[in-house]
């Protein structure tokens, strides 16, 4: 069995090339006003070579959120390191961490704000999955391990988070979630 290059090979390279470009033309123009040739001309490779690894505008767009993701992910993770079992400070190493990145990479933040917030219509739904999934995610390895004995008794961790979720939302109280102004009163009165 032959042993893998460290190397990139070149079809990856101008891969590689394409997904960065279109990271860059998507945050400043936006998916409908983004041209598949300046994608091409900034990576410096053929338009068919786009369509034979990503189908379509829209392929390349859902690669390109998949990519960013995954990359910004990695490197939140590098720079992270170990987190405290306080949830506050916890939130504040998060915080720190993300910000550092949104310093270093304003258009691939600027890119994924858009797709998560406002994502073309034809690929909402497919984008929608991805970004429930990272919010899950995200969610899930904030509060793993968390100190709960500053909690009121009875607050369990998925309270407290669903609690932080609703609160970073900027979610409302309505009849339907009035569990939740119980949890408000109770979680962020109690916790010390």
């Amino acid at each position: 069995m032959r042993a893998a290059s460290p190397h990139p090979s070149a079809p990856d390279c101008r891969r590689t090339a394409l997904i960065t470009a279109a990271i860059s033309e998507f945050a400043t123009a936006g998916y409908l006003a983004a041209s598949t040739n300046r994608i091409v001309e900034a990576a410096g490779v053929s338009k068919g070579l786009l369509f034979h690894y990503f189908g379509d505008k829209q392929g390349l767009y859902i690669e390109a959120v998949q990519t960013s993701i995954t990359e910004l992910m990695r490197r939140f993770d590098e720079r992270l390191g170990p987190t405290s079992t306080d949830v506050f400070e916890r939130l504040r190493q998060y915080t720190l961490a993300k910000w550092s990145l949104v310093e270093e990479e304003p258009s691939t933040f600027a890119f994924l704000q858009e797709a998560m917030t406002n994502p073309p219509a034809e690929l909402q739904a497919n984008l929608q999955a991805t970004t429930a999934e990272v919010v899950a995610s995200t969610y899930r390895r904030l509060f793993q391990d968390i100190d709960t004995s500053a909690f009121r008794p009875g607050v369990t961790a998925e309270q407290a988070m669903r609690l932080l979720s609703w609160t970073f939302s900027s979610m409302r109280p309505s009849s339907n979630n009035s569990h939740l102004t119980s949890l408000v009163c109770g979680v962020s009165c109690s916790l010390r």
